[in-house]
C-alpha cells in the first residue's frame, strides 16, 4: 500500500509538471470516451426494447408475405378472422392474442355532462389498441386497478397511470365514461401502471378486442381477404416448442382459407426482431446499431491513438527521469507500473469528464433519437460495468505500449540525453497511427458528406405534387352537409387559395390497396393498386399534372377513374392515351377511366412510385388541404379555426402543414445525420490532437538538423516545408486508403434508397480539403515556432 501511494503521489506530480500534457490528453480521450458512452447507452437502450418480457423468448408476431405478380408486400399485419382460425388448427399453441392498434383519436371525458367545462376533448398523442385479454398474458403490464379479465366484456376500457391523470385529474378514474370518436362509450375498468420507456408499443389506451367486433360488420371481419397493417396477431409457443414447427403447418393453413393460396404465406416473427425489422414496419435496422458500435469503437481506437502518440513524443523529456530512477535502483516492472498508473489517471479523469458531458448531452440525444438515456451511476450494474472494463481497456491499450518504451530506456543513454529515435519506437510507428487516425476522420468526413447530399436531396427532389404552403386538416364526419358548409365558409376566408377533399394527401401515412380489373380481361390484374379517393379539386389544389385526357367530374360516388402512369405500364399499354374510356373495376365497382396523371410520390423517396387509383368517394374523405397565402398565416390559421370549430364543434381540431408531415418521414435520417455530423467533428478534433503530437515529436527529433539547416542560410518557409510535405505525405496515404472504404460504404447505404444521389470527384476533393486544412492549422503553429527557434540553442551541445 505504501508504494501504490507513493506511485500515485509520483503520477499527480508529474502530470501537474507537465500540465499541458496532460490537459491535451484528458480531452482527447474525453472526447473519445464520451462518444464511446453515448453509444453503448443508446445501442443497449435500443437491444433491450421488450426484452424485459418474462415470455420474450417464446413471443412472435405473426407477419404476412403478399406474393402477386412480381410484387412483393411485406406485412405486420394478418386477416380479421385470423386469430380464431388459428386457435382451432394450432391448439399446442400456447396463446393467442389478438390486437387492432389505432392512432389520431378523438377521446371525449365525461360526455353526457352539460356544461363544457366537465366535457373535455382530447386527441391521443401515442397509440390506441384494441386487445384482447390474453395479451395482457403474453406481455407484461403492472395492473394498479382491475386486470386482463375485465376486456372480455364489450365497451371496456384499461387506461395508464399518465393517461388517467390528463383525463381525470386527481379523480379515480374507475368506472368514468369516455367516448371515442364522438360514437362509441367506453367505461374505464382498469388502470395500469406506466409502461417501460424501453417497449416497442407506444399504447396508453386499451380497449377490449370485442367491442371491435361489435362496432365493425360481422362480413368484414370475416373476410380473408381484407388485411391491415395495423390488425396484429400475437402468439406465445409452449416451451420446447419450436417456431418452424409451427410455420410447417402453415402451407395447409393457407389453403385452408385463402382462395389463392399461392399468394400467401405467414411467418413466425421473433419478439426481439419485430422493432429492428423495416421489412415489417421495424423503426431501426439491426445494421444502424452495428454501424454505430464501429464508430464507437474507432472514436475511442482514435483517441488511444492519439494518446500513445503524445505520450512517446513526450518520452523524450522525461529520459532522465527514467535514467535517475533506474540508477537509484526502480526495475523496469517498477517503472512499467509507475507509468502505467499515471495512464490509468488521465484515463480515470477523461472517464469522469465523460460521464458529466454525456450527462449534459443525453437531453439533446433523447430529442434527437426519441429515446430515454439515462445515467445512474448507483443502481445500474451494466453501466458501472462498462465503465470499468472501459477504464482498464483504454489504459492498457493507450498506456501499455509508451510505459513499456519509457521503462526500456537504458540510463547512461538517458541520463546524458542520447535517447534516439530508435529507444521510442522507431518514427514509422507514429506515422502509421497517424495515417489510422485520418483514415477514420476521412471515412467519417465521406460519410457526413454523403449523408448530408442524400438528405438535402430528398428534401428538395420533386415529388410530382406541390407540398409548399398547403395546410392539412382532419374531416372528422364525411357527412355532406357539414363538408359543404365547411367548403363554403373556408373559401370565403382571405388568403385560401384553393381547397380539396380527400382520404389523405398525396403523400401521407394512411396507404390503402385493392385488386383491379382493367378492360375485358377476365382476371384482376396480378398486383394491387394505390387507391385515393379525393374530390375534383384534388390536383388543382396539389398541383398534379394531368397528362392525357381530363380532370374528375363532382360527385359524391365512384363514377368514374384517373390513374397514373405506373398503372399504365402496369397495364401494359403503351401510351397513356390508350387507357382513355377503358373500364377499370375497383372494390368491385367498374367505371371508365377518364384520365391519366403524372407519377406523383404517395410515400417517402425510399418507396419507388406505385400505381394509383383517383375517384371521388365522400365518405372515404378524411383530411382537407388547403393551399393558403403564406404572407397573411397567422390571420389565416387564426380564421381556418373558427370555422372548422363552428362546423365540427364536437370534435378535435388540429393542423399540420403538409412539408412538415414529409419531412418527418426521414427523422430516422436526420438523427443518423446530426450524429455523424458530431463524431465526424470529435474524431476531426481527435485527430488534430493526434497531428499536433506528432509534430511535437518531429520537433524535438529534428531540433539539431533545424539548427544546422538555419545555420546554412535555410529560411523559415523552406523549414516550414520540410515539416508540410511530410505530414501532407501521411494524409495522402491515409486518403487512398480511406476512399475506397468510404466509396464502398456510402455506396451500401445509398442502395436502399431507389432515389438517391450520385457522389464521385466532389466528395473526395473536399474531404482531403477538409484534412489538409485540419493539418494546416495544427501542425503550423508547431511547425513555425520550431522553425522560428534560435538554433544556438538546439546546437549548444555541440
Amino acid at each position: 500500500m505504501s508504494m501504490l501511494r507513493n506511485f500515485i503521489t509520483i503520477a499527480i506530480r508529474n502530470l501537474r509538471h507537465y500540465h499541458s500534457y496532460t490537459i491535451v490528453n484528458i480531452a482527447g480521450l474525453a472526447l473519445g470516451i464520451t462518444c464511446g458512452l453515448l453509444i453503448f447507452l443508446l445501442i443497449r437502450f435500443h437491444l433491450s426494447v421488450d426484452r424485459y418480457h418474462a415470455k420474450a423468448d417464446r413471443i412472435y408476431r405473426v407477419v404476412t408475405d403478399l406474393h402477386i405478380g412480381n410484387d412483393n408486400i411485406k406485412m405486420g399485419g394478418v386477416p380479421y378472422p385470423f386469430g380464431k382460425a388459428l386457435r382451432l388448427d394450432f391448439p399446442e399453441i400456447q396463446s393467442v392474442a389478438l390486437t387492432r392498434f389505432e392512432s389520431n383519436n378523438l377521446i371525449t371525458t365525461n360526455p353526457d355532462a352539460s356544461d363544457d367545462k366537465s366535457r373535455k376533448k382530447f386527441m391521443l398523442e401515442r397509440e390506441m389498441a384494441f386487445v384482447e385479454p390474453e395479451f395482457f398474458e403474453t406481455f407484461d403490464y403492472s395492473w394498479l386497478t382491475g386486470s386482463s379479465a375485465v376486456l372480455k366484456a364489450p365497451f371496456q376500457a384499461v387506461i395508464t397511470t399518465p393517461l388517467a391523470e390528463k383525463f381525470f385529474g386527481k379523480n379515480n378514474p374507475i368506472g368514468q365514461t369516455i367516448r371515442l370518436e364522438n360514437k362509441h362509450d367506453f367505461r374505464i375498468a382498469g388502470v395500469l401502471a406506466e409502461p417501460a420507456p424501453n417497449t416497442d408499443f407506444n399504447t396508453e389506451l386499451f380497449l377490449s378486442y370485442a367491442s371491435y367486433l361489435a362496432i365493425n360488420k360481422a362480413e368484414v371481419m370475416e373476410d380473408w381477404d381484407g388485411l391491415s397493417g395495423n390488425h396484429q396477431c400475437f402468439v406465445v409457443l409452449p416451451e420446447g416448442l419450436q417456431s418452424k414447427q409451427i410455420e410447417q403447418g402453415f402451407p395447409a393453413f393457407v389453403k385452408k382459407h385463402h382462395e389463392k393460396p399461392d399468394e400467401w404465406k405467414y411467418k413466425l416473427q421473433p419478439l426481439n426482431d419485430k422493432y429492428f425489422n423495416p421489412d415489417y414496419g421495424g423503426d431501426v435496422p439491426k445494421t444502424m446499431m452495428l454501424a454505430l458500435a464501429i464508430v464507437g469503437l474507432f472514436l475511442i481506437g482514435t483517441a488511444c491513438i492519439n494518446f500513445i502518440n503524445l505520450a512517446t513524443a513526450q518520452a523524450l523529456n522525461r529520459s532522465r527521469e527514467v535514467g535517475v530512477r533506474k540508477v537509484l535502483g526502480s526495475s523496469r516492472w517498477q517503472l512499467f507500473k509507475q507509468f502505467l498508473l499515471e495512464t490509468g489517471l488521465i484515463t480515470l479523469a477523461a472517464l469522469v469528464l465523460s460521464v458529466l458531458l454525456v450527462s449534459r448531452a443525453l437531453p439533446f440525444i433523447n430529442e434527437l433519437t426519441h429515446s430515454e438515456l439515462a445515467i445512474n451511476l448507483y443502481s445500474d450494474a451494466g453501466l458501472l460495468f462498462f465503465l470499468t472494463a472501459l477504464l482498464l481497456g483504454v489504459t492498457l491499450v493507450a498506456g501499455a505500449y509508451p510505459a513499456y518504451i519509457l521503462a526500456g530506456f537504458k540510463p547512461v543513454q538517458a541520463i546524458k540525453g542520447k535517447i534516439t529515435t530508435q529507444n521510442l519506437g522507431g518514427y514509422s510507428l507514429r506515422r502509421g497511427l497517424v495515417v489510422a487516425q485520418f483514415v477514420i476522420c476521412q471515412v467519417m468526413i465521406i460519410a457526413a458528406i454523403v449523408i448530408s447530399g442524400q438528405m438535402d436531396y430528398l428534401k428538395n427532389a420533386s415529388l410530382g405534387f406541390n407540398k409548399d404552403a398547403i395546410v392539412m386538416l382532419p374531416v372528422p364526419n364525411p357527412e355532406k352537409t357539414n363538408m359543404e358548409a365547411l367548403q363554403q365558409q373556408l373559401r370565403q376566408i382571405p388568403g385560401v387559395q384553393q381547397l380539396s377533399f380527400a382520404a389523405d394527401a398525396p403523400a401521407g401515412n394512411t396507404q390503402n390497396f385493392a385488386n383491379c380489373r382493367f378492360d375485358t380481361r377476365q382476371e384482376e390484374e396480378p398486383w394491387y393498386i394505390n387507391t385515393r379517393p379525393c374530390d375534383e379539386q384534388f390536383l388543382t389544389t396539389f398541383g398534379i399534372e394531368l397528362i392525357a385526357g381530363r380532370n374528375l367530374q363532382a360527385g359524391d360516388t365512384i363514377r368514374e377513374y384517373l390513374i397514373n402512369e405506373a398503372a399504365v405500364e402496369k397495364l401494359g399499354l403503351k401510351s397513356p392515351g390508350e387507357a382513355l374510356g377503358k373500364a377499370l373495376t375497383v372494390w368491385d365497382k367498374e367505371a371508365p377511366i377518364v384520365g391519366v396523371i403524372r407519377n406523383f410520390h404517395n410515400r417517402s423517396l425510399r418507396e419507388t412510385v406505385e400505381p394509383a387509383v383517383l375517384m371521388t368517394s365522400r365518405e372515404r374523405y378524411a383530411a382537407c388541404g388547403l393551399k393558403i397565402d403564406l404572407s397573411n398565416t397567422p390571420h389565416i390559421l387564426a380564421a381556418v379555426d373558427r370555422v372548422w370549430n363552428n362546423v365540427y364543434p364536437d370534435a378535435f381540431y388540429s393542423y399540420a402543414f403538409l412539408d412538415d408531415k414529409i419531412a418527418r418521414f426521414y427523422e430516422t435520417e436526420h438523427a443518423l445525420l446530426s450524429l455523424t455530423k458530431g463524431f465526424c467533428a470529435i474524431a476531426l478534433f481527435i485527430g488534430g490532437l493526434g497531428l499536433f503530437g506528432l509534430a511535437s515529436f518531429m520537433t524535438a527529433r529534428k531540433r539539431k538538423e533545424i539548427g544546422v539547416r538555419k545555420v546554412l542560410g535555410a529560411t523559415v518557409t523552406q523549414i516550414l516545408q520540410l515539416f508540410g510535405k511530410e505530414f501532407f505525405r501521411l494524409i495522402l496515404i491515409a486518403f487512398v486508403l480511406a476512399a475506397p472504404i468510404g466509396w464502398l460504404a456510402m455506396s451500401a447505404w445509398l442502395r436502399d434508397y431507389p432515389y438517391r444521389i450520385e457522389f464521385g470527384a466532389g466528395v473526395f476533393f473536399t474531404t482531403i480539403c477538409v484534412t489538409c486544412l485540419l493539418a494546416l492549422l495544427t501542425v503550423g503553429a508547431q511547425s513555425l515556432k520550431a522553425a522560428r527557434s534560435n538554433p544556438v540553442n538546439s546546437l549548444r551541445s555541440e
